[in-house]
Parts: C-alpha cells; structure tokens; sequence
C-alpha cells in the first residue's frame, strides 16, 4: 500500500475534484466522518459547509485541508466495506479521527485506490500541521496496515500507478515524447482546479513550469474577441512548438470565460499565502545579499518557483509560484518592494542581474 499526501489551502479544490470523478463516473465516495450524515446522504454543497464550519473557528485558516491517496497493490480485491476500514484506520493513525474527513474510491485506475479529503483544522480553531516526521509515519503506518489487514506489500509497479494517477501526476512536457493532447490533459487536470492564480499571467506562470502555456490570441483578433484559448507546448527555451489545441478539446473546457470565473473566484482568501511568500523571499534574500540564481535556489528549497515572463509590449515581470500552498502571485501584487525591478535593486549588481536573465526562460503573456 503506498500513500501520498498533500496538503493544501484550497480545500474546495480536492472536494471538487472528486465529486467531479463521480460525475464522470469514475468515482464513488463511500465513507465520511464526522458527520451529520451517512456518506450517500451527503451533498458536495453539506460536504463543503461542514469543512468551512471548521474553518470558521479560526478566520486565518479559511479552507485549509489535507488529501490523503492510498494506492493498493494489483492484485487486491477489496470491497467499499473493506476500503473504507482501513482507511478509518489510516486516518486514527495519523491522528485524523476528530476531524471530519470524506473518503472516495477511484475506479480509473488498473489498481485500487481511495482518496480521503479533510480539514486541517481542529475544534479548537488550531491547524493541525503536517511535518516531515508524518511523512515517514504515514509509511510506517501502511507498512502496519498491510499486516493487520493481510494486504500486498508495497511494490514498485503501485508506486509507478500512483505517479500515473494521483492527483497532481501531471509530468513536464517534453515534446515529442507523449501524446501531446493528453500529456497537456495531464498538466490541466493538475492546475485548473487545484492551483489558485487570479489572472491569465498567473495561471500561464504555473502552466510554464510543466512546458504549457495558454494563448488568447492577439488585441483585435478573431480568437480573442471570441473568448477562445489555445494551448501551446513550450521547447526547453520557452518557444512554442507543435500544434496548439483548442480549450474546446480537454474535457475541463478551460475556456477564458471558464478561468475569468476561477479569477474572481480566487481572489478570495489570499492574505495567509501572501504572507508566506513575504516571509520566504526576505528568508530567501536575508545575510550576504544573493545573485538571482542563489535567490531562485532559496525559494525552491521552501518550494517556491520564481518565473520570469515577457509581456507583448516587452514589460518583464516576475511571478512566484507556491507548489506548497498551490497559489501563483505577480511580484506587484506582493506589494512595494517584490515587483522584478525592485528585486534586481535588492539583489546583485544591475549587470549581474542581467547576466543571470539573459540566461532563464521568457513566456510571452500576449495581454
């Protein structure tokens, strides 16, 4: 049995992610705790007011969640009834009892699999933190589970489905290797839906680090003024390649009009992520003042992807993409002092600063 967890500000995200499976008739939910009601008698709407309830305890901690996958061997036969034991027995073991948590077996895989999706957030209003040391429990834990259960040891073909179909499976692009429309499917299915950005820029910065980027087409053309989007693979350099793909063609029809809702939407909630991210670029750029290169390299270590794009009027901006937390920011909207001309002052010499730039990966936004 191999886990993987995730854990995310965004809980709205991973509840819909897997009511959405059951929509396409990929999943089924069959467990949930804490509740007023039996699992199938709960809506997503009653699912998500009883994790938002938690979160009202605490108006810092608003939508923050865990989600769990246990990933079981080929050859295991398991029930719903069977599943949702051990995975009751997962969660007491990691000390998820009392916390209200909903558990969904997912039917697209060539192996058994659930994902349980919770809040984070106790009764008493404190977030329950996930550290490195439950990272090695949970391990630990399914090793016990596979005994106390009679299940397959962990093998490494599970661990090969599991990078196939967990939640964010989505590899970066590299043309030429996989089908093109699905391994763009892939990355879409990762970010759309579980990653927060509040503008085209934002959503693209993220796309860029999968080789993806999202083209509405110039000012005054036809593809813009009707509100389309095409998808575009990127070369190791930035460039467009291949054949673009029309939103139309995926099946979360990421239209522009699609990701304007999820721009108004995301706007919400955004001060405790802003906050990280201020905390981590003065980490990042504290002691002996850093090149660029060193100043990426702090960030990424906290899990923070610093991207520099190139608007269509040749303006160049910088983004920082939290992988941790799932939000992308535009260096201005962190306020004074984080935009990319203010960074180059604050780090090395201007001709440094260059140098080092001159080297990174351009995207075009084409605002």
């Amino acid at each position: 049995m191999q886990p993987q967890i995730k854990p995310n500000n965004g809980i709205y995200f991973s509840l819909h992610y897997n009511e959405q499976k059951i929509d396409e008739g990929k999943a089924e939910r069959i467990g949930a705790e804490n509740f007023l009601k039996d699992h199938d008698q709960l809506t997503e709407e009653e699912i998500l007011d009883r994790f938002r309830q938690r979160s009202s305890f605490n108006e810092r901690l608003h939508d923050y969640g865990v989600h769990f996958s246990l990933n079981f061997g080929k050859e295991e036969k398991l029930d719903n009834k069977r599943l949702v034991e051990v995975a009751n027995r997962y969660m007491t073991g990691m000390g998820f009892e009392d916390q209200p948590y909903v558990v969904y077996r997912h039917l697209d895989a060539g192996h058994t699999h659930v994902h349980i999706v919770a809040t984070t957030v106790r009764a008493d209003g404190r977030l329950k933190k996930l550290e490195p040391k439950d990272y090695h429990a949970s391990h630990r834990l399914c090793r016990e589970l596979e005994r106390e259960f009679s299940l397959e040891k962990n093998l490494k073909a599970t661990a090969e489905d599991q990078l196939r179909f967990a939640v964010d499976h989505a590899q970066k692009i590299t043309y030429g290797e996989q089908g093109l429309t699905h391994a763009i499917s892939d990355v879409l299915n990762t970010v759309v839906d579980h990653y927060n950005y509040t503008s085209l820029d934002e959503f693209n910065a993220i796309l860029k680090q999968y080789n993806v980027t999202a083209n509405p087409g110039l000012e005054d053309s036809r593809l813009r003024k009707l509100g389309g989007l095409l998808y575009h693979a990127l070369d190791e350099n930035g460039n467009r390649i291949g054949k673009p793909i029309k939103a139309s063609a995926f099946l979360l029809k990421p239209t522009i009009k699609k990701l304007e809702k999820k721009f108004a939407e995301n706007l919400r909630n955004r001060e405790a992520p802003r906050e990280r991210l201020h905390t981590a670029i003065e980490w990042a750029v504290a002691g002996e003042t850093p090149d660029w290169a060193r100043f990426k390299e702090n960030l990424e270590r906290e899990g923070i992807d610093v991207v520099t794009a190139k608007r269509a009027d040749g303006e160049e901006r910088v983004f920082f993409v939290d992988h941790v937390g799932k939000y992308a920011f535009g260096g201005e909207s962190l306020g004074a002092g984080y935009d990319l001309a203010a960074l180059r002052k604050r780090l090395a010499p201007e001709q440094q600063l260059e140098e080092q730039q001159s080297q990174e990966h351009q995207i075009n936004l084409h605002l």
